[in-house]
């Protein structure tokens, strides 16, 4: 189930390269974001919920978030 609008107040931190931050950066301008924030989340929006399944809840308990 897609959720409706809802606020971002939850930080999670990922470390990651330099090359690969970059590449995301050119993605997210080619792509008409203005910020690499929301444009993760806007993937990471899209991976999860097309790839969603009825078993969501139980999963989510099995991983941390850090």
């Amino acid at each position: 189930m897609k959720p409706g609008r809802e606020k971002c107040t939850d930080v999670i931190r990922v470390h990651l390269g330099e090359t690969l931050k970059s590449d995301l950066r050119v993605v997210a301008a080619r792509q008409g974001s203005d910020s690499l924030s929301s444009f993760i989340r806007r993937v990471l929006r899209d991976y999860v919920y097309g790839h969603g399944t009825e078993q969501r809840d139980l999963l989510a308990e099995r991983v941390r978030d850090e």
